[in-house]
C-alpha cells in the first residue's frame, strides 16, 4: 500500500460519527417556523444535542450521521436539509470569525492604552515634569490604569470554549463524500 494511500485510509478510521435519530423534520427544525426546508430556522434542541456530542468527543474528524423514518426518505428534502445546515454553520462561523476579530482589536486597544499609561507615568517620574505630589497622585491614577489595560487585553484576547466550533462543524458538510444520502440512514 502506497504512503498516501495508508494516510488517507488513516483519516477516514479516524472519523469519527455523531449520530442523532430524529422522527420528523421538525427535530432539525424549529416548530414554529412554517417556511420550506430550504429557509427554517434550525432547532435550538438540535444545536444543543450537537454542541453537547462535540463536547464528547473533541479531537478529530466528524461526520454527522442522521437517522431517520423511511417515510420521510426523500433526495430533494435530504439536499435542502444538507444545504440548510451548510448554510448555519457557515454563518455562525463568519459571525464567530467577526467576534474573534473585534475581541482582538479590542485587546490591542488595551493594550496600546496600558502601555501609553505607563509609558508616561515612567516619563513624568524620569523628566521631573511635575512636583513630587503631582507625581504621585498621576501615579496612582495612571499605575492601576495601565496594569489594567494590559491585564484586560490579556483576558479578553482570547475566547473561552463555547462548545460547538462552527467551523470545524462546517467541514463535516464541505466534504463530497460526506453529503450524499449516506448522511441519512433510514
Amino acid at each position: 500500500m502506497k504512503p498516501k494511500e495508508q494516510s488517507a485510509e488513516g483519516k477516514i478510521h479516524n472519523i469519527k460519527e455523531m449520530s442523532i435519530a430524529i422522527d420528523t423534520w421538525d427535530d432539525i427544525f424549529s416548530d414554529f417556523d412554517p417556511r420550506p426546508l430550504k429557509e427554517r430556522t434550525l432547532s435550538e434542541d438540535f444545536i444543543a444535542e450537537l454542541k453537547k456530542r462535540y463536547r464528547e468527543t473533541r479531537k478529530g474528524q466528524f461526520a454527522l450521521t442522521i437517522y431517520a423514518p423511511i417515510s420521510l426518505k426523500n433526495e430533494a428534502q435530504e439536499k435542502a436539509v444538507i444545504q440548510r445546515l451548510k448554510r448555519h454553520f457557515k454563518h455562525m462561523s463568519m459571525r464567530r470569525k467577526k467576534e474573534l476579530a473585534r475581541i482582538r482589536i479590542r485587546g490591542v486597544v488595551f493594550v496600546c492604552f496600558g502601555i501609553f499609561s505607563l509609558g508616561s507615568l515612567t516619563f513624568i517620574t524620569y523628566k521631573h515634569l511635575f512636583s513630587t505630589l503631582t507625581i504621585e497622585l498621576l501615579s496612582i491614577i495612571l499605575m492601576p490604569l495601565g496594569w489594567f489595560g494590559i491585564w484586560e487585553s490579556k483576558i479578553g484576547s482570547g475566547l473561552k470554549g463555547t462548545g460547538l466550533k462552527p467551523k470545524k462543524i462546517l467541514k463535516i458538510f464541505e466534504r463530497k463524500h460526506l453529503l450524499q444520502a449516506t448522511n441519512f440512514r433510514w
